[in-house]
C-alpha cells in the first residue's frame, strides 16, 4: 500500500511539509514555502497558503504582498471571495484589526480590485448598498450618484430604516454636488424624516449631533441653489432670534424653497429643545401687574416665562412664518405629512392655541380629568371669567397633587401691562401657590370689598408671600378707612409670621381706631367683646395678645397644607362670594 506522501503531488507534498515545520519552527516552514512559490509561481493553492501562514503569524506587510498576488492572479476567485468579505467587515468595524492593518498596506489599485469584488459578488441588497458605501468613502472620486438613486429609489427604503440611515447617515456625507436639485430636495426631505424620528427614538443614541448632520445636507441643497449660507450653516452656537429675523426677511420671495427646508429644520430642532428642557411642565396662562417694572421683550411680544420658554417662542414664532400665506402654508403641510415623527401633534399645537389665545381649541376635552387637564381648564376658565367654573377644576385637581413639593415659582407674576404665560412644573407647591394666585385674582376682579372677600385674600397670600405685598397694604389702608375687621376664620387659616406681625403693628400704633374681630365665634360669644381699644378695656387687649400668641406658635406649620385645607373646607365661602 502506498504511503499518504507518495499519494500526494508536488504542490501538496510541499504543502503539507510546511504545514508541519510551521508547528515546530517558523523559519523551516518559509522555507518550504519560498520553495514552493519558486517551483509553482502561478499555483493558487500554494499562493493562498503562504498568505494564511504569514497571517496567522501576524506578519502585515507580508501577508499584504501574498493577497496582492492572489489577486491579480484573478484565478480561483470563487475561493478568495470569504476572505474578501472579512476584509470588507474589517473596514467596516470601527475597531483596528490585522485586516484592517493588511488591507492598508495593499497599493491602491489592488484596495480598487479588492472592494469592487466584494460588492460584484454581493446578492443581498442591504448588503450590496453598504458595501457601495464603504468602497465610496474609499474612493470618493468614483462618485456616488448611483448609490444615492439606487437608495432613494428602492421600494424597501419606505419601511426598512436601515435603508434610511445608510443614505441619510452614511451616503450623503460623501456627496460634493449633484446635478438635479430636484433629486437634492427629495434627499434633505429624506434627511429631516430620518433625524426628526432619530431624536425622538429613546433607543438609539450613536449619532453624534444628528442637528449639525441635517445642516450639513442642507448646506449641499443651499449651495447648489444659491441660498444664504447663513441660514444653511445654522450651528449650535448662533443666536436663534438672529436666525429668526433672517428667516423672517424670505417671507415674501418668490421662491419659497429656501423659507421652507431652512424654517422647517429650524422649527423642528427649536420644538425638540422646548421638549428636552420641558419635562414635567405645563403652559398655563399667568399675572402681570402693571405696578412692576416690565421686563425686557421686544414691542408687542406676549411674554412666556419658565423653562423652555425661549424654545417654545422660537418653534411658536417659525410656525405662524410657515403659516404666513397660502402658497409657504401648502407647502409646508405637504412636507410635514411626509414625515413620520409629527412632536406638534402631541401638545405643541394645544399650546400654541392658548398662546394665541384661541381658548376654545386649548381646552382639554369634558372627558379628561387628570390633574394636567384639571389645571389648564382653571387656567382658561379664569381668563374667561369664568370664576364659578375655574374654582370647581381648582377643587378637582385637589385630590391629584403630586407628592413632589418642590418650590415657589417667581415668576408668576411679572411686571407691565402684557399678557403673560408661564411654564408650570408640576409640583404640590407650584400648584398650589398658581391656585392661591387665581383665587386672590378672582376675589379682586369681583369688586367685593367686604371684610370676609380680604380675609380670604389674607389667607390664599401666605404661600406665595411676600408676592401679594402690595394688595396686602391695601388691605391693611381699608381697616385703616373703616375702623374695623371682622374675619372669623382668622384663627383657623392665618399663621405667617410677617402678616401676623403687621396686624400687631398697626393695632398697637392705631388700637384707638381700629376694632378687630378675629377669635374664634365661641370665644367671642362668652367674651361678648371685640379685640380693639375702645373703652381702654385691659381684658381686650390681654386677649388679643394671646389670640396672637397663639397663632404666632402656630407659625412653624405647613402653609401649603393649611391652603389644601382651606380651599376643600371653604369652598362654600368661596363660591358664595361669586
Amino acid at each position: 500500500m502506498p504511503s499518504i506522501e507518495a499519494a500526494l503531488n508536488d504542490e501538496d507534498y510541499i504543502i503539507m511539509r510546511a504545514k508541519e515545520a510551521q508547528k515546530q519552527n517558523l523559519h523551516y516552514a518559509k522555507a518550504w514555502m519560498l520553495t514552493a512559490k519558486t517551483l509553482f509561481p502561478t499555483n493558487f493553492k500554494i499562493q493562498f497558503e503562504a498568505y494564511q501562514m504569514e497571517k496567522q503569524s501576524g506578519n502585515v506587510q507580508e501577508a499584504a504582498e501574498c493577497f496582492t498576488s492572489l489577486i491579480m492572479s484573478r484565478q480561483n476567485l470563487s475561493d478568495l471571495l470569504p476572505e474578501i468579505s472579512a476584509i470588507a467587515n474589517a473596514l467596516r468595524s470601527s475597531e483596528t484589526s490585522f485586516l484592517s492593518l493588511m488591507f492598508d498596506k495593499i497599493v491602491p489599485e489592488i484596495q480598487l480590485t479588492i472592494l469592487k469584488t466584494s460588492v460584484e459578488n454581493s446578492d443581498d441588497t442591504m448588503e450590496h448598498c453598504r458595501l457601495l458605501v464603504l468602497l465610496l468613502k474609499k474612493f470618493p472620486q468614483l462618485g456616488v450618484d448611483s448609490l444615492v438613486k439606487t437608495l432613494i429609489n428602492t421600494d424597501k427604503f419606505f419601511y426598512d430604516n436601515r435603508y434610511a440611515r445608510l443614505l441619510v447617515v452614511d451616503t450623503l456625507p460623501l456627496l460634493s454636488s449633484l446635478e438635479s436639485p430636484r433629486l437634492l430636495q427629495r434627499l434633505l426631505i429624506k434627511a429631516i424624516d430620518f433625524y426628526n424620528s432619530y431624536i425622538y427614538d429613546e433607543s438609539e443614541h450613536d449619532i453624534t449631533d444628528p442637528w449639525q448632520r441635517l445642516y450639513g445636507v442642507l448646506d449641499l441643497l443651499g449651495r447648489q441653489l444659491g441660498w444664504d449660507v447663513f441660514l444653511v450653516n445654522y450651528n449650535n452656537s448662533l443666536n436663534k432670534e438672529t436666525y429668526f429675523q433672517k428667516l423672517l426677511s424670505l417671507r415674501n420671495c418668490d421662491d419659497c424653497r429656501q423659507l421652507l427646508y431652512s424654517g422647517i429644520t429650524f422649527f423642528l430642532r427649536s420644538l425638540y429643545e422646548q421638549k428636552s428642557l420641558k419635562g414635567n411642565h405645563i403652559l398655563v396662562e399667568a399675572f402681570s401687574d402693571p405696578d412692576i417694572p416690565p421686563p425686557k421683550k421686544r414691542k408687542g411680544d406676549i411674554d412666556v416665562t419658565g423653562i423652555s420658554a425661549h424654545q417654545f417662542q422660537a418653534a411658536a414664532s417659525c410656525w405662524e412664518l410657515l403659516h404666513t400665506n397660502e402658497v409657504i402654508s401648502r407647502e409646508f403641510a405637504k412636507l410635514a405629512n411626509q414625515l413620520q415623527a409629527k412632536p406638534w401633534s402631541e401638545g405643541f399645537v394645544d399650546e400654541l392655541a392658548l398662546y394665541r389665545g384661541r381658548y376654545e381649541e386649548a381646552m382639554p376635552p369634558a372627558t379628561s380629568n387628570n390633574l394636567t387637564a384639571c389645571i389648564i381648564r382653571a387656567s382658561i376658565h379664569y381668563f374667561q371669567k369664568k370664576y364659578a367654573a375655574c374654582i370647581e377644576s381648582i377643587l378637582a385637581a385637589l385630590p391629584q397633587l403630586p407628592h413632589t413639593e418642590g418650590v415657589l415659582e417667581t415668576e408668576l407674576i411679572i411686571g407691565g401691562k402684557s399678557r403673560h404665560l408661564h411654564y408650570l412644573p408640576l409640583t404640590k407647591i407650584s400648584i398650589m401657590h398658581y391656585f392661591c394666585t387665581l383665587l386672590i385674582r378672582i376675589l379682586l376682579s369681583t369688586g367685593n370689598t367686604s371684610d370676609l372677600t380680604y380675609g380670604h385674600m389674607l389667607v390664599l397670600m401666605q404661600l406665595g408671600w411676600p408676592q401679594e405685598e402690595a394688595i396686602f397694604i391695601h388691605i391693611l389702608d381699608v381697616m385703616k378707612q373703616k375702623g374695623v375687621f371682622h374675619y372669623h376664620l382668622f384663627s383657623a387659616y392665618i399663621i405667617h409670621i410677617d402678616i401676623l406681625e403687621e396686624l400687631s403693628f398697626i393695632w398697637n400704633e392705631q388700637g384707638n381706631n381700629i376694632a378687630l374681630d378675629i377669635l374664634p365665634n365661641s370665644q367671642q360669644h362668652l367674651g361678648q367683646r371685640r379685640i380693639g381699644t375702645r373703652g381702654a378695656d385691659k381684658g381686650v387687649k390681654e386677649d388679643f395678645k394671646q389670640a396672637m400668641k397663639a397663632q404666632v406658635s402656630r407659625s412653624n406649620e405647613s402653609i401649603l397644607n393649611l391652603m389644601i385645607q382651606f380651599i376643600t373646607s371653604e369652598r362654600s365661602y368661596l363660591l358664595q362670594i361669586l
